[in-house]
């Protein structure tokens, strides 16, 4: 950790308002066009940075309770008129997610021309307003992120605000590359059709981020507080035909009753941007999706969401623009009480910079999975890795395990890396959760205490790999009270034979049955916690742990393989006392085994051969999972999923040389994804998230078998 000092700023909010819920301040100030001038800023929650109007930076970058990264950005070029203003519009969010941290608002920024300060918030060259035309009191958009974005833009006050000092804070260097924002348009028009508003408010099941909040362990506004109900207000839209066009995306005329759907080119993360022309004070509302439904609708409740943005705008030409990043290929344009011409709709990417690479092949199929899986890794490393861009936004460990090899690969560093470990090591402790414990995604806030005990595990393996990658033992040093703490936190479940019984909160093995049969003794688990000791005893030199996981390896071997040799994935401990098999095996259960050591190619040639032949994308439906093909063979056995077990399949074909079978496997697991949305997924199915960070670990395997150009 490098602690960052700012020359003359220091961090301010409007008096009495840090811990207000979704209040924003737009901070304002003049630059006359000169060299060398540099942007230093942080804040809490989230701010859109702007000159002249235009879009320029989202920060800051994701960092620990108690810390802040400052974002340095060299703005000179962007000074192309004589006097330039500069904006930053801070989101002071206030609420607990796995997106952005419940801390109090403030904003911290001073400009730097010529090695002379010309503006710092506390002290002069700022001017601050609330954004009133920004609906405050709103819904929120997800269970794990913020709210919801309504505007009003019919009369827009300068309702300026006092800011005083607020406490101090420990500031850090950002430590990774800024990202970028290219503006991709709209590929075309894909539906158009017409609508009528209903009344659904009697039937309408609301999603769990809008009922359980309480202002204590789920934070947020309730829905008789809120002002405008945008999720009622989707829902009320009745669709009254639909029909397939293939229209230009520019100047796209829609009367009022009507709407049209545009496609991106691929499933797209930022900020969705308008221009619309209104011949009278309208309603312009968009709602947006990966994927289509099967009736070729938009759906705005698509994986537990509200994805629906909503603008009241005066007459005449305005730009319309998102705060916040979303994912998206498919967007429906409602304009109400008023007909709108779309002179043109794109959105502003995040995106990680493209990567110098090129796949080594002609295959096309091959090249679609290639270009899908590098869209996947560049919209999924915005300050951290994430899972996904859209749902969540979110650093989970285990998927950050995958995605770090592919940093690695495409740009031949582990910057990111070290910043998403290093979050997890800065705080002294995490409320709500037991001492040792890592948090099952970080930066976030889990108040209710859920976390996932194998997600820490794969925090200690993800830490060898990184130590390999980097040799960076300075680091590995300062993570090591926290590795022994949460081995300090096992031990107290280990039961007579040494295995891990009974463990706490949200045990996952993966999507699929194998979460089902999880308690008492849930051998992948073990076998984990194994492969995790090793990594103790790999990073810090005490073969004990090693010896260790050897023993857990041989009692799971001599307890754990049923009658027809397939691992078992679970004990349940009986009245009586004694552990008995539930008899339950998975098809993930038995890569986690060959994964984690427990079973290897020599010993377990028979499972390994069964693994090799009898499993894979073969055995399950297209689209139709996990239901079987006519054909597939060991049908008692319940089928991986995407995440891991699919992945841990794929990683022992690459180990064990397995390239032709990697290869057949990657284009029957990959190919439809690739096809249906540019994305990598978070499932089999197209039913959760399209575009998830570790996904793109195909380009890892890709690169070791010799096919990717650098």
């Amino acid at each position: 950790m490098k602690k960052y000092y700012f020359t003359s700023a220091i961090p301010v909010w409007a008096e009495g308002k840090e811990y207000e819920k979704n209040l924003w301040l737009e901070f304002s100030t003049i630059i006359k066009k000169q060299k060398n001038v540099t942007l230093s800023v942080t804040g809490s929650s989230v701010y859109n940075i702007r000159i002249n109007g235009k879009f320029i930076a989202f920060g800051p970058a994701r960092c620990a309770h108690g810390f802040y990264r400052v974002d340095e950005i060299d703005i000179s070029e962007l000074l192309t008129n004589d006097e330039n203003t500069l904006s930053i519009t801070v989101a002071g969010y206030n609420v607990n997610s796995f997106y952005t941290l419940d801390q109090p608002s403030f904003l911290c920024a001073e400009l730097c021309a010529n090695g002379i300060i010309i503006a710092a918030t506390g002290k002069t060259g700022f001017s601050c307003r609330v954004v009133d035309e920004h609906e405050q009191k709103v819904g929120r958009y997800t269970y794990q992120r913020t709210f919801v974005e309504i505007y009003d833009l019919r009369e827009i006050k300068n309702n300026v605000t006092d800011v005083v000092p607020t406490e101090k804070k420990t500031f850090i260097y950002r430590d990774s590359a800024l990202n970028i924002y290219p503006y991709e348009s709209a590929e075309k028009v894909v539906f158009r059709g017409k609508y009528h508003m209903g009344d659904h408010k009697a039937e309408l099941k609301y999603p769990r981020q809008l009922t359980i909040v309480d202002d204590v362990m789920y934070k947020g506004y309730r829905l008789d507080e809120i002002t405008t109900d945008l999720h009622l207000l989707c829902r009320n839209i009745d669709i009254d035909d639909v029909e397939a066009v293939d229209e230009t995306a520019e100047n796209v005329k829609i009367a009022d009753d009507n709407y049209a759907v545009f496609k991106m080119k691929h499933d797209t993360t930022g900020k969705v941007s308008l221009e619309v022309t209104a011949d009278n004070p309208a309603d312009v509302l968009i709602t947006f999706s990966e994927v289509l439904s099967d009736s070729n609708k938009v759906d705005y409740r698509f994986g537990g969401m509200t994805r629906a943005i909503l603008w009241h705008i005066t007459a005449g030409k305005q730009t319309l623009e998102s705060f916040e990043p979303y994912s998206m290929q498919y967007i429906a344009v409602y304009p109400i009480n008023g007909s709108i011409t779309v002179d043109s709709l794109g959105i502003i990417c995040f995106e990680a910079e493209k990567p110098d690479v090129k796949l080594k092949s002609d295959d096309k199929t091959l090249g679609l999975i290639f270009d899908a899986a590098i869209e996947t890794y560049r919209q999924n490393t915005f300050t951290i890795y994430m899972d996904c861009p859209s749902r969540e936004r979110a650093g989970w460990l285990c998927d950050s395990f995958f995605t770090s090899r592919v940093e690695k690969v495409l740009t031949g560093k582990s910057e990111i890396e070290h910043v998403f470990l290093e979050n997890f090591i800065l705080p002294d402790s995490f409320r709500a959760l037991p001492h040792g414990m890592l948090p099952m995604c970080y930066p976030g806030d889990h108040f209710n205490g859920s976390f996932i005990p194998n997600w820490a595990m794969w925090y200690v393996i993800e830490l060898e790999e990184y130590f390999k990658r980097t040799s960076d033992l300075e680091f590995i040093a300062a993570a090591k009270e926290k590795v022994f703490a949460l081995l300090k936190y096992f031990e107290k479940f280990e039961n007579s034979d040494g295995l891990l019984e009974k463990l706490e909160s949200w045990v996952f093995v993966e999507w699929s049955k194998a979460n089902e049969l999880t308690q008492d003794v849930n051998f992948p688990s073990n076998m984990l916690y194994a492969k995790m000791l090793r990594s103790v005893s790999a990073l810090y030199g005490d073969k004990s742990y090693s010896e260790k996981a050897d023993k857990i390896a041989k009692t799971i071997n001599e307890t754990a393989i049923n009658e027809n040799g397939f691992y078992c994935d679970n004990a349940i401990r009986q009245e009586d006392g004694k552990l008995t098999l539930s008899g339950e095996c998975t098809e993930t259960c038995q890569y986690y085994a060959f994964f984690c050591g427990v079973a290897t190619v020599e010993k377990n040639n028979e499972l390994w051969q069964r693994m090799l032949y009898d499993f894979g994308p073969q055995r399950v439906k297209p689209y139709d999972w996990p239901n079987f093909t006519d054909d597939a063979k060991w049908k008692e056995i319940y089928p991986s999923n995407t995440f891991i077990g699919n992945y841990l399949r794929l990683e022992l074909l690459f180990i064990n040389g397995e390239y032709e079978k990697l290869m057949d496997n990657i284009l029957g697991f990959f190919a439809k994804m690739a096809k249906v949305t540019g994305t990598l997924w978070e499932n089999e199915n197209p039913n959760a998230s399209c575009n998830h960070g570790f996904a793109s670990h195909v380009l890892y395997w890709l690169d070791g078998m010799g096919y990717i150009e650098h």
